[in-house]
């Protein structure tokens, strides 16, 4: 058991893009101990787990349930995250409509659009849109600098 909480509480910082420090931080301690706990080698109390859960959004039976229960909960919650404004609303209908055959395409775009994010921080004035806009415009692919339109 202390391995699989330890396994479900990294992969869940690691999907959040937290350190371990990151999260030790918000939690209120040390990130040692976080890194104990990922490893198996140390059971958090309750007191301990309930803070994680917080922390990375996720209800502390999480990390007692069997897996596919566990899964179902987690999207649930980002779903329920993602209902929370039109635009992401408008994104769950549009997902109803969506070919069972295209969703590894989709799961490609959205890492392409997640590195193009990180990648265009050094713009910050441009939202990834306004980019892909602008490169449509130029006809250069999507992510390219504006400067080469060969390609």
């Amino acid at each position: 058991m202390k391995a699989e909480i330890g396994r479900r509480i990294k992969m869940i910082r690691v999907e959040r893009g937290l350190t371990q420090k990151e999260l030790a931080s918000k939690v209120g301690i040390d990130f040692t101990y976080i890194g104990k706990i990922e490893r198996g080698e140390q059971l958090p109390s309750l007191k301990i787990l309930i803070k994680i859960g917080d922390a990375l959004s996720i209800p502390v039976n999480y990390f007692f349930q069997d897996e596919a229960a566990a899964t179902i909960n987690e999207i649930s919650s980002e779903i329920k995250s993602l209902a929370k404004n039109e635009k992401g609303r408008e994104f769950l209908r549009s997902l109803t409509q969506l070919h069972k055959d295209d969703i590894p395409l989709m799961v490609e775009i959205i890492k392409v659009l997640n590195k193009h994010r990180i990648d265009s921080t050094k713009r910050p004035y441009e939202t990834s849109y306004e980019i892909y806009l602008k490169a449509a415009e130029e006809e250069i692919p999507y992510g390219k600098k504006g400067r080469d339109k060969k390609g």
